[in-house]
């Protein structure tokens, strides 16, 4: 009885439920790509089929932030539906219906859309992982000739995560009316409670505390592990602004109302009154935009700091005149020709090759080896004699050990919370070969130099066949014209280690581009889920609005009044988000280069916030538009 009910209901609310179905879909599609690459990763590495960890690492940090943006947006998406009904339900306590029976068909009707969106979203979902397979291979992400596929456990992983969030989210949005006598929960659909039940602030102050310390990390831990750790702050702040939103809303919603009343702006004093009197459906719709904010700001923010970190560390550890390049790489000819050229005091001659590192050795973990190595690359830089021109700023041991074969530098971003240290040993792999390295020193330059630094017999004990990529020489002085002119005459390029520092760090950032287009993916989903729930919470309004004509209003003062909520909306978005991101943003910039701005971005961040007003702005005038057209009939107003 109770399914054929829900049925019911799902088909008569079907024009609602439209945007909540496409929401799961998408959320479907993203999960279900991402668990497929996860899984895919796993398969190849552990069968020997292909060198896929690099794979396997991106698309598990990719889950996680994923996960939690599906949770937010999923649930938020419900509550926005279900919130609609609230008259609906109030009617059906009146009639007689328990709170049991109404928690039971709310738990039906979610799991009905669930069972038929997520079916749907699976098969995009396996498509678009397949469809982004040419830029992994283009990244240098997995070999030539990778398939993705989806088996069981992606699946159920996947409904794991989504049917709990939907159902959650559904018992929550009904709690408000359950909590109200039948006909009290009937009167109160013409407002809305701001006040917070006891665990909704419990939550809100959980995360709000939780996020100011994960913004603090980067103070603990420096480099760029507490700098990531610290840009989760954000979603936690955002996730503490959903829970607290409506009592944040009405407050100051009243305080904006008591200056907008002198102004005698109907306009603006009915939004006002709108926003402070229906504070829980104003939060519901600012939260996405504020979420789309935070998310692109922290992840451009974080990259632009960690770009402009590297950069740094090249211009001061490269202390040289002139580097000297080539695309094909650099015989042992022509660096001794570098040598011996008039003018030139000093040469290293230095390369990077690709390998892997163990990031745990625990043999319980045995079973998930595959998942136990992450991609990494080695800079092999030869003894440099009494003039160091490559400085890496060891904080302990020597580089003039690196002569030893089996032995290697390793970043201090490296060893952070590792336990391990000078003395101890690291594993790395090359070309399928394992070898265990002691450590010898410790730098603190990783983003510039590398987190790994060999000398030429390590790199050979290795396997390492690549060409010398890059020479950094040092000149007399008066000679660097001459100097240059010889380098030309070789075929060879030469860079100022500014110039060198630019190239190296553009370099880095396009190798960031599938980073940038999973980015962009999040944000696109997020964006739609931002618009269907404004369009959703707007359209919900149709018999306000319809109301407001009757009584005189013209459709012109409807739609400022729309205007001016949609701008409340925009402004209170960008306000939390940016309030989220800028504990993040500021710990990072400090932990990175000493300043809070250097992890800002203030191009993509006005990027985000013109979205968020467009967004805003462009649903709810186009849907109360729409929905505010008071039928007639024979010149009188139909009900």
């Amino acid at each position: 009885m109770m399914w054929a009910f829900a049925r019911s209901a799902v088909r008569g609310h079907r024009s609602s439920l439209v945007g909540t179905f496409a929401i799961v879909v998408l959320a479907t599609a993203l999960l279900t790509a991402t668990a497929a690459w996860i899984e895919a990763g796993i398969v190849a590495t552990s069968t020997g089929t292909g060198q896929t960890s690099f794979l396997t690492t991106i698309a598990s940090s990719f889950a996680g932030t994923t996960v939690l943006i599906v949770i937010l947006v999923v649930a938020s998406t419900f509550t926005a539906a279900l919130r609609q009904r609230a008259r609906e339900f109030a009617l059906l306590r009146t009639l007689g219906a328990t709170g049991q029976q109404i928690r039971r068909q709310v738990s039906a009707e979610t799991l009905l859309v669930v069972a038929v969106a997520a079916p749907v979203g699976i098969v995009p979902g396996v498509f678009g992982a397949r469809l982004v397979t040419p830029l992994l291979v283009r990244s240098g992400v997995v070999p030539e000739g990778f398939t993705v596929g989806a088996s069981v456990v992606s699946i159920v992983a996947v409904l794991a995560i989504l049917v709990p969030t939907g159902l959650l989210a559904a018992r929550l949005a009904a709690r408000q009316i359950l909590r109200a006598s039948p006909t009290g929960a009937l009167r109160s659909t013409s407002h809305e409670a701001a006040a917070l039940s006891r665990p909704r602030r419990l939550a809100a102050v959980a995360t709000a505390a939780a996020g100011l310390l994960a913004a603090g990390t980067p103070f603990v831990v420096p480099g760029t592990i507490g700098s990531a750790a610290g840009a989760s702050s954000a979603l936690l702040l955002i996730t503490a602004a959903a829970c607290a939103g409506p009592l944040i809303v009405h407050h100051l919603t009243g305080s904006v109302a008591e200056v907008a009343a002198s102004t005698r702006r109907p306009a603006l004093v009915l939004a006002l009154a709108n926003a402070r009197g229906f504070s829980r459906r104003l939060t519901t719709a600012i939260v996405p935009l504020a979420l789309l904010l935070a998310l692109g700001t922290v992840q451009a923010g974080v990259n632009a700091g960690l770009l402009a970190t590297a950069q740094v560390q090249l211009r001061e550890g490269v202390q040289a005149d002139l580097v000297v390049t080539s695309e094909s790489g650099l015989t042992p000819d022509q660096v001794q020709h570098l040598r011996s050229t008039a003018g030139v005091s000093a040469v290293t001659a230095t390369t990077t090759f690709g390998a892997e590192a163990r990031i745990d050795d625990d043999q319980e973990l045995a079973v998930l080896d595959p998942l136990l190595w992450e991609p990494t690359g080695i800079r092999m830089i030869p003894d440099q004699g009494d003039r160091v021109l490559l400085d890496p700023q060891v904080r302990s041991g020597s580089l003039t050990a690196l002569s030893e074969e089996g032995t290697v530098a390793v970043s201090q971003d490296v060893l952070t919370g590792s336990g391990n240290g000078l003395g101890g040993t690291v594993d790395l792999r090359v070309a399928g070969q394992e070898r265990e390295l002691r450590i010898v020193a410790v730098h603190s330059r990783g983003l510039g130099f590398g987190d790994y630094l060999v000398g030429a017999a390590t790199a050979d004990q290795l396997g390492a066949t690549d060409p010398v990529t890059t020479a950094v020489i040092a000149v007399a002085p008066g000679a660097e014209p001459a100097v240059r002119a010889e380098i030309a005459a070789m075929g060879l390029r030469s860079l100022g280690v500014a110039e060198f520092a630019e190239e190296a760090t553009a370099a880095s950032a396009g190798s960031q581009q599938l980073s940038a287009a999973l980015s962009l993916v999040l944000l696109v989903f997020v964006g739609l889920a931002a618009v269907n729930t404004l369009a959703m919470l707007t359209a919900g309004r149709r018999g306000e609005f319809r109301l407001l004509r009757r009584i005189g209003a013209t459709r012109a003062q409807v739609l400022t009044t729309a205007a001016v909520e949609a701008a409340i909306i925009a402004v209170a978005a960008i306000a939390i988000g940016t309030a989220a991101v800028l504990p993040a943003l500021g710990s990072a910039g400090v932990n990175l280069l000493g300043n809070p701005a250097s992890a800002v971005d203030l191009a993509r961040y006005g990027q985000l916030a013109l979205v968020v007003m467009l967004i805003s702005a462009g649903t709810v005038i186009t849907v109360t538009w729409r929905v505010s057209r008071v039928p007639s009939r024979r010149g009188h107003l139909r009900l």
